[in-house]
């Protein structure tokens, strides 16, 4: 694959996208270079007043139809059924593209409002019933996408119905361990994801992407102390050492847009180990590959969102 950049996005003129978490980071350069392009662009952010901001941005850089916000917390059941309604109201029920990229890392041990740990509830489980509640929307859009963003992190997670069961329930709790867990949950989902729709016949894809590393503001929900300052030096050290989120964000814009890109495909950086560069087809752990994991998080995500994948999710 050669060296692909955001000049290399089609126009996307009469598409509408749904980027989720798009008030910072990834997800808010991901909404600006699509509106750019001419996309119309549906943001989420469950901080009203920081997803007025990334609004304001984006509709700075949109060069097609103005952007929306939509209020939405990945952590909560009630909030994700409002927010699916609103997003299939201002799209008129079509959707080209759905990023799922909001999530947490490592944060103090929380409950989500529906009792599941939350990192589990905002990165897998929230992402999860948005997506079924917008199949309808994507569906009736021939060769609409869904991205689901993982992470290199993936590749330190592991679970079986024991672990899974003691992470959702919060038990043993370390922020890192969890991380890694949920952003294999991530490529697992996505593959499920893939597999239902090519049963389904519809011409909606599954693929997913990861950033490597890059200069987000995650570094700070790593530092213990959350004062601003040290916050503030932890993301100057995370800078040394990442690629900027311009680079970083590129292959979920690839994912989202490239012509000829195929369901259940994943892609990130092209460069050493997968850290940073443009664009390739990325490595996944041999969990990553298991369709007994799949299946056991699919029986998982119905029991805890009511949601399964079937011939009604296409309808509802």
């Amino acid at each position: 694959m050669t060296a692909w950049t955001q000049g290399d996005i089609p126009r996307l003129a009469g598409r509408t996208a749904l980027v989720t978490g798009a008030s910072s980071g990834l997800g808010l350069r991901a909404a600006e270079v699509l509106a750019n392009r001419g996309a119309r662009v549906i943001l989420t952010s469950r901080d009203p007043g920081r997803g007025a901001l990334a609004l304001a941005r984006v509709r700075d850089a949109a060069t097609g139809a103005p952007p929306e916000m939509v209020v939405l917390d990945l952590a909560d059941l009630a909030s994700i059924r409002a927010a699916a309604g609103n997003i299939r109201v201002l799209s008129h029920d079509r959707l080209d593209l759905l990023v799922n990229n909001a999530g947490v890392m490592a944060p103090p041990f929380a409950y989500s409002r529906d009792g599941i740990e939350l990192q589990w509830a905002t990165n897998v489980f929230g992402p999860a019933a948005l997506t079924r509640r917008l199949l309808p929307a994507l569906v009736r859009v021939p060769g609409s996408r869904v991205v689901t963003m993982s992470s290199l992190a993936h590749f330190l997670g592991a679970f079986d119905a024991t672990r899974l069961d003691s992470d959702v329930a919060g038990l043993h709790y370390s922020g890192l361990a969890y991380y890694c867990r949920t952003k294999l949950a991530n490529l697992l989902a996505a593959r499920t994801l893939e597999r239902y729709l090519r049963r389904a016949g519809a011409e909606t894809i599954s693929l997913s992407a990861h950033p490597g590393t890059t200069a987000t503001q995650i570094a700070s929900d790593l530092v213990a102390d959350r004062s601003p300052r040290a916050q503030r030096a932890a993301n100057r050290i995370w800078g040394v050492f990442t690629q900027p989120v311009e680079v970083g964000v590129l292959p979920l814009l690839f994912a989202a847009t490239a012509p000829g890109v195929r369901g259940a495909q994943y892609f990130g950086p092209s460069g050493i180990f997968e850290t940073r560069g443009a664009p390739a087809a990325a490595a996944r752990s041999f969990s990553a590959r298991s369709a007994d994991l799949s299946d056991l998080l699919e029986t998982r995500t119905i029991e805890l969102t009511g949601l399964a994948l079937s011939e009604r999710a296409l309808h509802r």
